[in-house]
């Protein structure tokens, strides 16, 4: 018999990033179609609004350099994606417990 496993969700760092990038230039197409680096600012500005994140934090999130687990959780939410309620905790080393890991 095979010990068949779901994956387990990422939500480092690193994939913060990737996030964050791929949804500010969405919005840029989207919300805020004026020339793309006044569009980028507007965007960036409105999730870090909307995860009430302060600027060093949400700079850090965007380099992929945000370790502390609440500032990440809270992006994550303004994300509309809840760690907490897939059962998962981030830590503030980076990492995250619970889930769907062994």
């Amino acid at each position: 018999m095979s010990d068949h496993q779901l994956p387990t969700t990422d939500f480092s760092p690193l994939m913060l990033k990737q996030f964050l990038a791929l949804r500010i230039a969405m919005m840029v197409r989207l919300d805020f179609p004026s020339s793309p680096r006044s569009g980028t600012k507007a965007a960036r500005t409105d999730l870090r609004k909307r995860s009430g994140l302060t600027r060093d934090e949400f700079d850090l999130a965007c380099k992929g350099k945000l370790k502390t687990g609440m500032a990440r959780a809270k992006i994550w939410t303004a994300l509309w994606i809840d760690p907490a309620s897939l059962g998962i905790l981030l830590t503030d080393d980076g990492g995250q417990e619970g889930g769907h890991a062994a």
